[in-house]
């Protein structure tokens, strides 16, 4: 598991570089729907973050690394709910955004090993996702 976040974390990495340092620009084209974005990025990492939660907190080194790279999964994936077409509708835009927001404190919890500062990071991100969830999930969950 932790090969596929290593990897997953330095594709979005080298991506991001490369579009970066081109000049000319990237034309990006979406390869996935909203629920494939949720279903197998945003989904798994959140499984793992709760998991680390529930365990009253990543265990070590390694597992706050992981959490970090869990929010960093949904923290893209909501980068890429707001790209090409894909918001349906403000509580879509606003969700998102809150996400990405929440998402940074988030991370610096985990890089800083601060177990408060990554609750209440994935607290704020739950909240962002509960306003688009509210609108658009209220009869599928």
């Amino acid at each position: 598991m932790r090969k596929i976040w290593t990897v997953a974390i330095v594709a979005c990495t080298m991506a991001g570089i490369s579009y970066a340092n081109d000049n000319e620009g990237h034309a990006y084209k979406k390869t996935a729907a909203v629920q494939q974005l949720m279903e197998y990025m945003v989904k798994p990492a959140m499984a793992k973050i709760k998991e680390y939660r529930e365990a009253g907190g990543p265990a070590d080194k390694e597992q706050w690394q992981a959490a970090y790279g869990a929010i960093t999964m949904v923290a893209e994936a909501n980068q890429l709910v707001l790209m090409d077409g894909r918001i349906k509708d403000e509580a879509w835009s606003n969700g998102a955004k809150q996400v990405l927001e929440a998402a940074q404190g988030a991370m610096m919890g985990a890089y800083r090993m601060d177990a408060d500062g990554l609750n209440k990071g994935v607290k704020a991100m739950s909240a962002g996702c509960k306003t688009c969830h509210d609108v658009h999930k209220k009869d599928k969950e």
